[in-house]
């Protein structure tokens, strides 16, 4: 390539011209490429903490009856007695189905996941976008995933393919805002 600009520039100083521009257009392209791969890359993994974020895609979130099958009988060990307890549940239920787009923090090790998630003023304010940063974790009693109460950021895919929040935030800046915050005063993450 050298060869040809040599034999193609009629002067030194339109070389120089040319050379600094391939120089110009290297370090840019160059640049664009490092930031890139490292937003997309942005994933952590720490088995201790029971959490998985992760974009998710809505499939469906279907409400339910929180309250449905709320009633546990017991026997008295004293006097005999028949105790009905009822507990309430003073939040909407919703049952989400989302696919595993991205996973940000721990791995989920499928491609969908299904969740619980509560919500005391309606409708759960993720399903507004196709796209959000979720925040689960897992009760491992009743071996079901339920979501981090409130926390979940919305997401867009850019057009050289990276995510970013809707206010341009790369995903690792989201995550670390929820970490440092919420999920550290939840006891998610120490201090």
């Amino acid at each position: 390539m050298k060869l040809w600009i040599i034999t193609s520039c009629k002067t030194f100083d339109e070389m120089n011209r040319i050379l600094s521009i391939l120089g110009i257009l290297i370090i840019l392209i160059s640049c664009k490429s490092t930031k890139v791969g490292q937003e997309s890359d942005f994933k952590m993994e720490d088995d201790s903490v029971n959490l998985y974020a992760f974009i998710g895609e809505k499939i469906s979130v279907i409400e339910f009856d929180p309250n449905k099958n709320n009633i546990r009988i017991e026997i008295d060990s004293i006097t005999g007695d028949t105790i009905r307890r009822v507990n309430y549940v003073m939040d909407n239920g919703f049952k989400n189905k989302y696919i595993v787009v991205k996973n940000i923090f721990n791995d989920l090790k499928t491609d969908t996941i299904e969740f619980v998630a509560y919500d005391h003023y309606g409708r759960p304010g993720f399903e507004n976008y196709k796209n959000v940063i979720l925040y689960i974790s897992l009760n491992k009693e009743k071996r079901h995933y339920y979501h981090q109460k409130y926390q979940f950021d919305p997401v867009v895919k850019t057009k050289n393919g990276t995510w970013k929040g809707l206010n341009g935030e790369s995903i690792e800046k989201l995550f670390n805002e929820k970490k440092k915050g919420v999920l550290t005063s939840r006891g998610l993450f120490n201090e």
